[in-house]
């Protein structure tokens, strides 16, 4: 954690203060963010200039993107994303090729205005350090064999115990729930069976027909044992995204009751089970609730951090949500996953998380590897390599892409659909746009 007692003034010490920007904006982490370059070459030059509380995100948009925008909420968005990425790129700089720099740079979560980490002063006193070594090597050394007896007697009477607590702790928790139900019936493994196959199914979250299937597949196992939640939750989530892709009518108005009614089952039976709290916070958002939406999902999160489909569903929440940030870091694959599907999609939804906080060619090397390694591939999959494309100037390869997607799903209007799962048509035009820079006629 910075130390912020360590704060220097930029107005007294421009000359260090730009010296360390300069350090940071020759540096290979920032060799290719230009706007992220911008941004920080921006922020500190106003603080320098002692106009530090009147760096906001509308003079940041004005200023560094030369353009106003419609609203208050879309200037916000576009510099709320960019500070993020701008905060993760320091973090990154600060523990490899600067982690030796003595004058640090500092943005908060919250605001846009820089402070300064003044860290030449920060040293260690090796004589202290020696001494406290030697002290402690000396009272090992001394210690009575007796005690030491003591010790690996108390261990050896132990050791089994601990060991058991370890591999509990360490063992995956679909693992430890399938023993759990085959202490109560067969019935109930087969149910879990079931959801396992179609918790498979709910992606790609665009396909009506993979929405179905599973749908029944959750519905056997609720047949094979209704007083277990799995298959309530799974059919929440299903019937959920079939009403999103239905139009709006007295079947999609039933879709949404079944998916209410299903998920509050499934928190009936097991109200702290992630799966659970994760079919209500789809069922939340799809019927417009998002505040709940969020909360449900986090909490979904807590209780299960390392189920893939919990995480899947909230990675796709906040993307639709146009919590872009939160979205990418959700999804990040480095996030361990317990396997229960065994088919996760969030290499696809770190995908767009990245198409929309402007990492297009990381978007575009999610997307491969999720192809490349039998990961959920749809038409979106499709519709964001050729946006990204686009983006990078690729257009080449973007009307190649569009080409498959017309091929594979003749169809398939990328406009609906993605109309269908954002909350608000803005966070998907950045999309639409690409699209159509590549050649893709957008019907009536």
């Amino acid at each position: 954690m910075p130390d912020r007692e360590l704060t220097l003034d930029p107005e007294r010490h421009a000359t260090r203060v730009r010296d360390a920007l300069d350090q940071v904006l020759a540096s290979n982490t920032f060799s290719k963010a230009e706007r992220l370059r911008n941004f920080l070459n921006y922020v500190v030059e106003e603080a320098i200039a002692g106009r530090s509380e009147a760096i906001l995100g509308k003079t940041i948009a004005q200023d560094v993107y030369f353009k106003s925008f419609a609203s208050e909420d879309s200037h916000i968005n576009v510099v709320r994303v960019d500070a993020g990425r701008l905060r993760r790129k320091l973090q990154q700089y600060y523990e490899t090729i600067g982690a030796k720099d003595d004058l640090r740079i500092h943005i908060d979560s919250g605001g846009y205005a820089p402070w300064f980490e003044d860290r030449s002063d920060i040293s260690e006193t090796p004589q202290i350090a020696h001494a406290e070594t030697k002290s402690k090597l000396y009272w090992l050394i001394s210690i009575p064999v007796v005690a030491i007896t003591i010790m690996a007697f108390v261990f050896y009477w132990n050791e089994r115990s601990e060991l058991t607590i370890e591999v509990i702790s360490q063992t995956p928790a679909r693992t430890l729930e399938r023993q759990a139900l085959s202490g109560k019936s067969p019935a109930a493994v087969q149910a879990s069976n079931y959801c396992d196959q179609a918790r498979g199914l709910l992606f790609p979250i665009a396909s009506i027909e993979n929405q179905i299937l599973a749908g029944e597949i959750f519905r056997m196992a609720i047949k094979e044992a209704p007083d277990f939640y799995c298959g309530y939750a799974g059919l929440a989530h299903s019937l959920g995204t079939q009403a999103l892709l239905t139009r709006a009518g007295e079947e999609r108005d039933a879709l949404i009751q079944n998916s209410g009614i299903m998920a509050q089952k499934a928190v009936d039976i097991a109200p702290s089970n992630g799966w659970s709290q994760s079919a209500l916070a789809w069922m939340s958002y799809v019927s417009g609730d998002y505040d709940s939406a969020l909360e449900y999902s986090a909490l979904a999160q807590s209780l299960r951090p390392k189920d893939g489909n919990v995480l899947d569903f909230r990675g796709v929440i906040l993307l639709v949500l146009g919590r872009f940030e939160e979205a990418y870091d959700v999804s990040d694959p480095r996030h361990p996953r317990e396997i229960g599907s065994h088919r996760f999609a969030h290499r696809n939804i770190h995908a767009v998380a990245s198409f929309h906080i402007g990492e297009f060619g990381e978007a575009i090397s999610s997307l491969d590897f999720a192809s490349d390694n039998g990961d959920p591939v749809s038409a979106l999959s499709l519709v964001y390599l050729a946006a990204a494309h686009q983006r990078l100037g690729e257009t080449k390869e973007a009307k190649a892409t569009l080409n498959q997607l017309k091929q594979s799903w003749p169809a398939f209007r990328p406009d609906l659909v993605l109309g269908a799962f954002y909350s608000r048509p803005e966070m998907f035009e950045g999309v639409t746009s690409a699209l159509r820079d590549a050649g893709w006629v957008m019907l009536e």
